[in-house]
């Protein structure tokens, strides 16, 4: 397990579903992935009118991941593309975490994922008393897998206001539990969150959603230059950028 993650919540207009797809699935993921440090990444949805709900996880080698020049010239520098994308996103919340804990048997075809503001006093103990109850669901067959991570709050974003700041003087966990379909993770919810609530005591929910898988990216491409990542003429033509 990588020893951090970046989580993205964003929303995105249902008509343009077809192009999100393709954009981020053929080109923003891929490019990402080119810079060093970038291990894997999956990307799930949850579709819905007027706006699709989406949350894309990357594996980082570390949070320095995030501030290495190759990466930092794929936030500064978008693509054509990327630029007309970027234009329709609304309620986006980004996450850089400390990998705290995982555990589990693989990934699953549903995922739960939660995030908390909670106060910073005992915080890793608190996550790691979350994982705790989480493997004990993982061995009893309720679950998949999971993995929970701690992060500063607040941190800086060039492309995007973030529509959800907290305290400074809290920490932002992340949870994500995964499971085989929506129906066992409704299921497995309330458990959950009754956890949370007696160990962490959260200060405030920041997000709270179940998505389906959609791409998964392994391992991170073997590839040196961000251009060869670029759109071809074919999505040029067809989405008109």
């Amino acid at each position: 397990m990588s020893g951090a993650f970046l989580a993205l919540w964003n929303d995105y207009p249902s008509a343009m579903t077809e192009e999100y797809e393709a954009w981020h699935t053929f080109e923003h993921v891929p490019e990402r992935l080119t810079a060093p440090g970038m291990l894997a990444a999956r990307r799930y949805a949850s579709f819905r009118e007027p706006k699709n709900r989406y949350f894309t996880l990357y594996d980082l080698a570390d949070l320095h991941t995030i501030d290495h020049p190759a990466y930092l010239d794929l936030v500064r520098n978008p693509t054509t593309w990327s630029t007309k994308m970027r234009r329709h996103f609304s309620n986006v919340l980004r996450i850089p975490a400390r990998a705290l804990a995982h555990g589990g048997r693989g990934i699953g075809r549903c995922s739960l994922v939660q995030a908390y503001s909670i106060g910073r006093e005992g915080a890793e103990s608190a996550g790691l008393r979350i994982a705790d109850q989480l493997d004990a669901m993982v061995a009893n067959g309720t679950l998949l897998g999971f993995r929970v991570g701690l992060a500063e709050p607040n941190q800086p974003y060039e492309v995007f206001v973030q529509n959800t700041r907290t305290d400074d003087d809290t920490y932002n966990v992340v949870i994500i539990v995964d499971g085989l379909c929506h129906q066992t993770l409704e299921e497995a919810r309330p458990s959950i969150d009754d956890a949370v609530k007696d160990i962490m005591n959260p200060l405030e929910l920041l997000r709270d959603d179940l998505f389906e898988l959609v791409v998964v990216y392994p391992t991170r491409l073997a590839v040196a230059d961000r251009a060869s990542i670029a759109a071809g003429l074919k999505f040029q033509e067809k989405f008109g950028f």
